[in-house]
This record gives C-alpha cells, structure tokens and sequence, in this order.
C-alpha cells in the first residue's frame, strides 16, 4: 500500500468548501446529526477515546532509544524522577561543556506516534499515516553547542518511563511535566539556571496545563519553543477531513465514559484531570505564558488542520499582555511554499519535529533564544 502523504491545497480548498468548519462557540454546544449519531453507533467516537486514552502506540517501537547523547559526542546521566502523581518518568541529563552554565534546555517529543526523546524511525500509524524519521538527540547537540545544558525526558507510556494508563494528549501528561520541574528546581546546578521549554506536541500541551496550575514551578523560564501543539476541537472534530462526521459532544460523550472505567479500576483518582475536547488544548492554556515565545509548525498536515489552528492557537500566548510584550512572540509556517529559512522538504508533520536541528532551523533557534537569554 502506498504511503499517505498531505493532499496538495487545491484538494484541501475541496473539502474546505463542501463541509466548512463552524463557529467554535457553534461546534462545542451543537447536538449530534443523524449522521453523527451513526458514526457514534459504528463506534468511531469510541475509536478516537480509544486512541488518546489507552496509549495504543506503546511497544518495542516506541520504547526503543533509536540513538543516545554519545551517538552526537555528548556525555550524558540517565536519571528517573517521579511525576506528581508517582509515575516513575525517565530522562537524559547533559551538562552543558561549561560546568558554569546558567542556561538549560528542557525538551519534550510527541505521543500518538511511536517515538521517544530519542525520536523516532519512519514508520507508519494506523497502517496509513506516516511519521517521517525525527532525530531528536541532533537538536539537543545544537542547543549543547550553544551553551545550554540539556534535559530530555520521556512522557509516561514512551520509550523509558512508566507505563501507566490512562494517557491524555497532556490534560494527564502534565503531571509529567510538573515532575521535571519539580527536579530541575532541586537540582543543585540546574535550579539556578535561565530555563528554555522546548516541549512539543503532547509534551507542549502538558508543559502549557503545568504552567498555568503552578505557574511558580516556571519562575526561571525566559523563553518557549514548540511545534505541532494541538487544539483537539479542530484536530479531531471541527475540520474539514472529517466530512461532518466531527462532534464535540459525542466525543465528550466516549471520553467521559472511558475516564469513569479508569476511575472506576482505581487507575485515576486526580481531581484536575477531565478529558474532554475542550481541555486538551493548548489554546486554553496558552494566554498564561507571559515570556517570548517560537512556534514554527508544518503549514499543512493530515492529521490536523494547521493552516486554521495555529494561528489561532499562536494569538492565545500572551493574550492579556500589552502589545509591545506579544510582539516578542514568532510565529512561521514550515512548508515547500514558504521562504527560506522556513522552507521544507516536504509537508509531513515530522518537518516541524526535525525543524530547529536543521541548518536553517537552528539559526531560528538560537537567535530567538540569544535575543531572550544573551
């Protein structure tokens, strides 16, 4: 079977044109079509609680570190720390060549696919959808050779850390992230040090919930970097791919359902933990982060609909702050289209992932990073 790539535009303006997205305010209170109420009866709302709540990427491939720190020339400790709920999270920790360092860099990776803090082989999900190969270690060699020291950890149900279920495209997996922060704030060299986020995708959206429930843990942080962050109410329900078939309420329906199971088995017991559409989402979180912020993301993907929700995603960072501080904020798409540096290969979403190691990307980087941090 062939591969799947991104459609071109013109295919996409198709389906744009025959089932157009509706107001949000609309999507979320609208009640089920008749249509809707089949697909739930076929059980494809089930299917989607399915594949955010019971990790069905884990496995061997997903476990397996396609490369370590030595592989790019750099020592490295690895060290485990619990998250706030106790689930045991695994992480590398490169001192920066500089024992006097007073810049480190946090980064997270991605769920749903098969990856790691490693990154990933090719591969496909679902049989169809490609995830291009990501070497996550070369875009931690870049910000070593830049000064920083590095903490690369692995969300829950990936690669080293614990399996433990259920997952949550962050609205769970910010219990990890608050386990970071809780160790880089007691660590000895590293508490001290101005701090870069560099959390994407799953890993972006628990960074942005634990900065916004315990925004004390973040006091170091000068600066944030993402890609491929997710507003589910337009990734799994208000696009035009899902030909109508996308509802808020339906989906909320099996999510509550599935979380009530896991409650039920004494598998989740955190109060602030209610997987619906509406809290897996960095739009919600994301006017709490008052310091600069890059986003440089995939222009068009399969398996989201970027070219809407990014920018509606990037106007939430900083909401409340006068202009002249929102104005430090970036945002660029990555796409063949695109000028450079900002132009890619092709239009996978693994561009975004391989996107600030890259010769053009991690000029991007670093000099968004040194106008924050000299």
């Amino acid at each position: 079977m062939a591969l799947v790539t991104t459609p071109p535009c013109c295919f996409e303006k198709v389906f744009e044109s025959c089932f157009p997205r509706m107001p949000e305010e609309e999507f979320l209170k609208r009640e089920p079509s008749l249509l809707q109420k089949l697909a739930r009866a076929l059980g494809v709302y089930k299917y989607q609680a399915h594949t955010i709540m019971d990790a069905p990427w884990t496995g061997s491939m997903a476990d397996t570190m396609v490369r370590t720190p030595k592989d790019h020339g750099m020592s490295f400790e690895d060290v485990r720390f619990p998250a706030s709920d106790g689930c045991q999270i695994a992480a590398w920790y490169i001192p920066a060549q500089d024992p006097s360092s007073k810049k480190l860099a946090i980064v997270g990776h991605q769920s749903w696919a098969c990856a790691n803090k490693s990154g990933c082989v090719t591969h496909r999900r679902h049989g169809l959808v490609t995830v291009e190969a990501i070497d996550y270690v070369k875009l931690h060699r870049v910000l070593f050779d830049a000064g920083y020291h590095v903490v690369a950890y692995d969300l829950r149900n990936h690669g080293e850390s614990e399996k433990r279920l259920p997952s949550g495209f962050g609205e769970i997996e910010y219990m990890d992230a608050l386990g970071v922060m809780t160790w880089v704030n007691s660590h000895a060299v590293l508490k001290t040090c101005k701090v870069a986020l560099l959390p994407f995708c799953v890993s972006g959206i628990a960074f942005l919930k634990a900065n916004s429930l315990a925004p004390d843990k973040f006091k170091n942080v000068f600066a944030w970097v993402t890609t491929n962050i997710l507003h589910i109410p337009t990734a799994v329900g208000n696009r035009p791919y899902l030909m109508g078939l996308g509802s808020a309420k339906l989906a909320n329906e099996a999510f509550q359902e599935k979380q009530a199971q896991y409650v039920k088995d004494g598998l989740l017991k955190n109060p602030d933990v209610h997987v619906t559409m509406e809290r897996i989402s960095a739009k919600k979180y994301a006017p709490d982060v008052k310091v600069p912020v890059l986003y440089c993301d995939a222009k068009h993907d399969l398996l989201d609909y970027h070219e809407q929700a990014c920018p509606d995603m990037f106007a939430e960072f900083g909401k409340s702050l006068p202009d002249s501080l929102k104005g430090r904020n970036e945002f660029h798409f990555l796409d063949p289209g695109e000028p450079l540096p900002f132009k890619t290969r092709g239009r996978n979403r693994s561009e975004g992932y391989n996107f600030y190691q890259s010769e053009n990307g991690r000029k991007v980087l670093l000099d968004f990073l040194s106008k924050h941090c000299p």
